[in-house]
């Protein structure tokens, strides 16, 4: 009679082996998914004594141990969606709702109506606020503002000039160099150089369309010997009369590199400036850090977020739950924050994500074993059945 009930723990057995291996297989199209395999352990009852030498252990059949987790990553899929996020390495996105916050390797993302970057379930990805300074604010929602970056006025210009040393006395090189007043309004300024009968001297005068206001700005450029920037005058002031802040200051920052005097055309290089035009922002990329940076119709382009990912010192710990989402346990301990692509955590792919991991080839083999085994404990319930009708029938 215990023999019966010993089969039929490996028909229990075999059964939810052969569940676990179906579930593989319906989600080895699920994104980030990660397979899981049952292992078992051997039942045992007291010694039995056959006599004063020697002893047997009855086994008692089998039983689930439990049911471990593969991290394995899996390979990582082009979707075409900029919006999607894969983790190449280790960590787990986070997101949050009103009942709480959670951990998925799945990164399918979307901005919402209001800015908010969310997954399939309207949870919202956290990650960092980049301050105007570079460095990380506090971790929160991944939100970008609808609102439009507001005017700022040109404070200061750089520019990389070469001005021909060869020019003859009174003759002039003009560039343009555009500037912003404090309306967001954009002013070509022209720069007028005038080569001055003194060796490795020039004059610059600055000047901006009538209707828009006047500056007597100018000054005097030196170079030594070796056509390097000696001296020069550096600031600016624009007189408006288009409504924009005046007078408006502008200092140029030229560095001895920037400004030379050499045996070759008088040519503007590279000019850049620290003003801006209002501007809506126009679109969003995320690099290998997860930095997610705003592209804005005024050509500024800004540093908006960082994608943060989450470690645990035992991911077998953590509790899964519907959606691809796990929750943190005291087995698993407390998730350790950190920014995307920094120390341990992970690298971001953008417009892909990770597929799941599971082996079909691997989870047909063990699902043929475990078929057959399930028809061997059968087959033995069957003969168990016979033997007790024969034991019946002899009484």
């Amino acid at each position: 009679m215990s023999s019966f009930y010993t089969t039929l723990t490996g028909l229990n057995a075999f059964h939810s082996q052969i569940e676990q291996i179906s579930n593989n297989m319906a989600n080895v199209e699920t994104t980030a998914y990660k397979s899981n395999n049952i292992s078992f352990k051997e039942v045992l009852t007291n010694t039995m004594t056959l006599n004063s030498a020697s002893s047997v252990v009855a086994g008692k059949g089998v039983k689930i141990m439990g049911s471990t987790t593969c991290w394995e990553q899996g390979d990582l899929t082009e979707t075409g969606n900029t919006n999607d996020l894969a983790i190449s390495g280790e960590g787990f996105f986070i997101v949050s709702d009103d009942y709480g916050t959670y951990y998925t390797r799945d990164g399918s993302f979307q901005y919402d109506e209001d800015g908010l970057l969310v997954n399939n379930y309207r949870m919202a990805v956290q990650g960092y606020a980049i301050n105007e300074d570079g460095t990380l604010g506090n971790l929160g929602d991944i939100q970008l503002s609808t609102a439009p970056i507001l005017p700022t006025a040109t404070s200061e210009i750089s520019t990389q000039l070469n001005l021909n040393s060869g020019t003859t006395a009174t003759e002039t090189f003009d560039t343009t160099v555009s500037v912003y007043d404090s309306l967001g309004n954009k002013i070509p300024m022209e720069i007028t150089f005038t080569k001055t009968a003194t060796a490795n001297q020039w004059t610059w005068a600055a000047g901006i369309p009538a209707g828009l206001g006047s500056t007597i700005s100018g000054g005097t450029i030196t170079f030594d010997n070796n056509g390097n920037l000696a001296a020069c005058t550096k600031t600016i002031n624009l007189t408006l009369t288009n409504g924009a802040t005046t007078p408006q200051a502008i200092t140029w920052d030229i560095a001895a590199t920037d400004l030379t005097q050499y045996a070759s055309d008088s040519r503007l290089a590279a000019s850049s400036q620290d003003g801006n035009a209002t501007g809506n922002l126009a679109n969003v990329t995320v690099n290998d850090d997860g930095i997610i940076t705003g592209n804005y119709s005024n050509g500024e382009i800004r540093s908006l977020y960082q994608v943060a990912l989450a470690l645990f010192s035992n991911n077998d710990g953590l509790d899964k739950v519907d959606n691809s989402l796990y929750v943190a346990t005291g087995s698993s301990g407390a998730a350790v924050i950190g920014a995307a692509g920094t120390d341990q955590y992970g690298s971001i792919t953008p417009g892909a994500l990770e597929v799941s991991n599971v082996d079909m080839a691997a989870e047909m083999a063990d699902l043929v074993i475990a078929q057959r085994a399930y028809e061997a404990c059968a087959k033995l319930m069957k003969a168990e059945s016979e033997i007790m009708q024969t034991t019946v029938n002899m009484t």
